[in-house]
């Protein structure tokens, strides 16, 4: 069942990077596209230390991710990578958590900060039965 919940959170990522990575990279003719890793993230996120507001090019990351998988979860209720109440959660502390759990992993800042981002965004907002959101 474990193996199973996994693959479907690997679906859930592969399906969401194909549909966000458009929005992440622009390539010049000829350039090939490149996803944004976690270290150019973590970079853009502290960009303005120390003030307590993350920056806002990484929040619309944020944003643009979460806004991604919540329509992807919509399409298919029963396969949730993350619940967030955004009656009750806003995107500064979902930021925050995020830029936290980049720095909690400096050996894997070079991965895509999609798969990154997915997996903070699973740990820190983890769904219930109970989530309908």
């Amino acid at each position: 069942m474990k193996n199973i919940k996994r693959l479907s959170i690997y679906a859930t990522l592969l399906a969401a990077y194909l549909v966000f990575s458009g929005t992440t990279a622009f390539a010049q003719e000829g350039d090939e596209e490149e996803a944004v890793t976690g270290r150019e993230l973590l970079a853009d996120c502290e960009q303005g230390e120390p003030s307590l507001t993350p920056n806002r090019v990484c929040m619309q990351y944020v944003f643009g991710l979460v806004q991604t998988v919540v329509m992807l979860q919509q399409m298919d209720p029963n396969n949730k990578l993350f619940c967030i109440d955004p009656t009750v959660v806003g995107l500064e502390e979902v930021t925050n958590k995020v830029k936290a759990r980049l720095k909690a992993v400096p050996d894997r800042l070079d991965e895509d900060a999609y798969v990154l981002v997915s997996e903070a965004l699973n740990i820190s907002y983890p769904c219930t039965a109970t989530d309908v959101f």
